[in-house]
């Protein structure tokens, strides 16, 4: 039994959550009001049989670790030495092959990084880049300080490089550095380009600069990669690191882990876009400066800011794209009761570019940064003519939309109070609307028709019916085996890696929820966990919690698999449409002839 396994037997789940939050008994399992959200009506549920929660409203779930880390605030490792305390479980040493291996995935990417640096500094084409970057208004100092590096163009650099290092290509895979390339994929490539050399695996990063990505101790976890000046531009400008064991997006910040002491000994940090943006601020004297990586700003992502400071400055464009984002990472912020300010910059301008060529400019704006709300409020007021009925109403809706988010009542009585003096109307009118807006939102976020968490981020149909099939199998266990048995063929399968470990691992774990989710590591088990309780339970029109009951689960499994064909058609057409595009415009007779098959036979096989 492992470490985690002997502290649950030993720890009862309401025992522990009961030091945080009042529980009550509802049926077989227990609620509360939700401690990670405001609410009036408890929607946070905790199952005492299955030791798991999970809450309705902002839809965060999982175990008792997974629990005491969002309420301390604590990593992994620290909350299972607390609770092995309280157990009195004494904890035995990390498994060897599990740290070897991970230490391998660090030490491949470690080398990785000194490639990338070297081919930046020691050949023709990494000059060029260098060139690039210091018109860009890096120095040499800033591009060796956050190892930039240049991926040269071709299929098998790093792989030929770390294979002759004696590393094995799966240990290499499991790095994010390599794409595996599928049978089905080869269809949208041009026939007589088909080298033995790529069929299977190929280098992720070519001719592209590269930014590593480090974790808060310093180690590279991963890489953003942008093409390269007069690259192929029809490529995707930046490309990162897919998640893998060491490196998940959604709990990283770039630069964090050149910029946290300075985020303490200044006591706050600022939060910008890009990685250039970083660099570029940090070479202006803002070394307290980072960025989301890949992602929009998350509720972890906060939780790692807020054990080093309290107040966060904010600089995105302010084009429309970039106003959004503020606005959705202020109001995650409000809900952390985090000091937000905005940072404004000349128009037209990005930090990169102003540190760049006046970095006292970007200076004296971050200096000059204002309270959000008081940002938003001269936004809104400038927007919309507040002596006319309509121009109030807009007024009023979007900024009861940010205020409702501020977690302090003396904040928002306080913005409600300036909001009813700019329109001359009575708080009490306000408040009214206020309430309602929040009402409709709780009801808006237990609402069964809601596809996908309050994250910020909307979710593609395929990772909504990957969710599903998931949840599926979790809470059946002959649907979980049949889908096993007949995974031969079902090759359009979304690559989801809780789905692909389900498949992998369901027979060993004989098809049963507690004996997978307890030999998965902390980000599986707690994502099973989430998806379990959101497939199995929900809130009924009593507010009470009640079981979700599927009548035919092989009707619907087979409808789900249906839908997932589709989509996985769909994705194959449009790729081999955009091949054929390119094909005609170079009048490639043979790869038109071969590809136009190829649409035939996709397109035949979504007919029903």
């Amino acid at each position: 039994m492992s470490d985690v396994e002997e502290i649950k037997s030993r720890l009862n789940i309401v025992d522990i959550l009961g030091e945080y939050i009042r529980l009550e008994k509802a049926g077989a399992n227990w609620r509360a009001l939700c401690p990670f959200h405001n609410e009036k009506s408890p929607s946070f549920m905790v199952n005492e049989e299955k030791q798991i929660w999970h809450c309705f409203g902002c839809q965060k779930g999982g175990d008792i670790f997974g629990f005491v880390m969002e309420m301390e605030g604590l990593e992994f490792r620290d909350v299972l030495k607390l609770l092995a305390e309280k157990a009195g479980v004494e904890l035995t040493k990390t498994n060897p092959a599990f740290a070897a291996q991970k230490n391998k995935t660090f030490e491949i990417l470690e080398l990785a990084t000194k490639f990338y640096q070297a081919h930046l500094w020691q050949t023709a084409a990494g000059k060029k880049i260098i060139g690039y970057l210091k018109e860009r208004g890096l120095n040499d100092e800033s591009i060796k300080t956050f190892r930039l590096g240049y991926a040269p163009n071709g299929w098998r650099n790093i792989i030929n490089f770390l294979e002759k290092r004696e590393y094995k290509i799966n240990e290499i895979e499991k790095t994010g550095l390599l794409v595996k390339k599928e049978k089905k994929e080869l269809s949208s490539l041009d026939p007589r380009s088909l080298a033995p050399e790529i069929i299977n695996y190929y280098d992720r990063f070519r001719d592209r600069v590269m930014f590593p990505i480090s974790d808060t101790n310093g180690k590279v976890v991963g890489f953003s990669a942008r093409v390269a000046p007069g690259g192929d531009e029809s490529q995707a400008k930046y490309v990162n690191t897919p998640e893998t064991e060491v490196y998940h997006k959604s709990r990283i910040l770039y630069g964090i882990d050149k910029a946290k002491t300075e985020i303490r000994k200044e006591d706050f940090v600022l939060l910008v876009e890009g990685n250039m943006d970083v660099i570029a601020s940090a070479q202006a004297g803002l070394k307290n400066t980072v960025a989301v990586s890949g992602t929009a700003l998350t509720a972890e992502q906060m939780t790692i800011i807020k054990r080093y400071t309290e107040n966060l400055k904010m600089l995105f464009d302010m084009d429309s794209a970039g106003e959004a984002a503020t606005k959705k990472s202020i109001k995650l912020c409000f809900e952390k009761e985090l000091n937000v300010n905005v940072v404004e910059l000349p128009s037209g301008k990005d930090a990169a570019e102003l540190a760049n060529h006046d970095p006292e400019a970007l200076l004296r704006a971050v200096n000059g940064a204002r309270p959000a709300m008081e940002y938003f409020f001269q936004k809104v007021f400038s927007k919309y003519d507040k002596t006319k009925v309509d121009g109030q109403k807009k007024i009023s809706e979007e900024l009861l939309d940010m205020i409702k988010y501020l977690e302090n009542e003396i904040e928002k009585a306080h913005w409600i109070k300036k909001l009813a003096e700019g329109l001359d109307i009575g708080e009490g009118i306000l408040t009214d609307m206020l309430k309602k807006a929040r009402l409709k939102d709780r009801v808006g976020k237990t609402s069964q028709n809601r596809e996908e968490p309050e994250d910020f981020s909307p979710k593609s149909k395929s990772e909504i019916l990957a969710e599903n099939l998931i949840g599926l199998m979790l809470t059946h266990h002959d649907i979980w085996k049949k889908v096993v048995e007949e995974r031969d063929n079902l090759d359009f399968l979304p690559k989801d890696r809780l789905l692909n470990v389900l498949i992998r691992e369901g027979e060993e774990r004989l098809f049963d929820f507690d004996s997978f989710v307890n030999s998965q590591d902390r980000e599986l088990a707690s994502l099973s966990e989430k998806i379990y309780f959101r497939n199995k339970y929900r809130i009924g029109l009593d507010n009470n919690e009640e079981e979700i009951v599927i009548d035919n689960p092989e009707e619907e499994l087979k409808n789900l698999l249906k839908e997932i064909k589709k989509e996985f058609n769909k994705k194959e057409l449009k790729k081999i449409t955009e091949d054929l595009k390119k094909a005609e415009e170079k009048k490639d007779k043979s790869a038109v002839l071969f590809l136009r098959n190829e649409f035939k036979k996709v397109s035949e096989g979504m007919i029903d």
